[in-house]
Parts: C-alpha cells; sequence; structure tokens
C-alpha cells in the first residue's frame, strides 16, 4: 500500500492533490454505490469477481471513468486528473485512481 507521498510523487501531483482526489472519490463512491451495484446481475460479488477482487480498480473506474469524480465534487477543480500541466490527457489517470484510493 502506497504512501500519499509515494503516489503524489509517482504522478507528479501534491500530497494535497493526492487527498483532494481521495475525498472526490470516496463522495463519488458513496453516491454512485448502489447504481453501480445494481449495474451486475449478480450484484456485489459479481462487481468484485469481475475487478479480480481488485477494490481500487473498480472503485478507479467507477469514479473516474466518464468524469464522475467532477459531477460529484462540483466545487473542486479536478481538470488535473484528466490534464497535465501541458494540456495533455493524463493517460494514467485509472492507475493514478487505484493508488491513491489504496494510499495511506
Amino acid at each position: 500500500m502506497p504512501t500519499t507521498e509515494e503516489v503524489a510523487k509517482k504522478f507528479d501531483i501534491t500530497v494535497g492533490q493526492v487527498r483532494q482526489l481521495k475525498m472526490a472519490m470516496c463522495r463519488t463512491w458513496s453516491e454512485i454505490y448502489s447504481d453501480w451495484m445494481d449495474c451486475f446481475e449478480g450484484g456485489e460479488s459479481e462487481a468484485y469477481e469481475l475487478f479480480k477482487n481488485n477494490e481500487a480498480a473498480m472503485v478507479a473506474e467507477a469514479t473516474l471513468d466518464a468524469d464522475r469524480v467532477t459531477t460529484f465534487s462540483p466545487e473542486e477543480d479536478l481538470e488535473w486528473v484528466y490534464r497535465l500541466e501541458d494540456g495533455s490527457y493524463r493517460l494514467s489517470c485509472l492507475e493514478m485512481g487505484e493508488e491513491v484510493w489504496e494510499a495511506r
């Protein structure tokens, strides 16, 4: 399990941004959890099975895909989650989300 500092360094973001994203992911996950699980015929067990029991991967997919995290945290500036400083897309968005979710 990575530390907040390790995640920040790996993805060239600040410790504050790691914390900001984790809170936004938590907020989003709490809002969409039931609907997300309803998408799976077998419910929660099927969802976890699909993601090979990797909760971080599932939460990153559920909260960061389709920009859901900004929908549920409109007051936050989270553009940096999806774009780098030069304006290009962050290709490691889901990987970053997984590590942020697991950070201690």
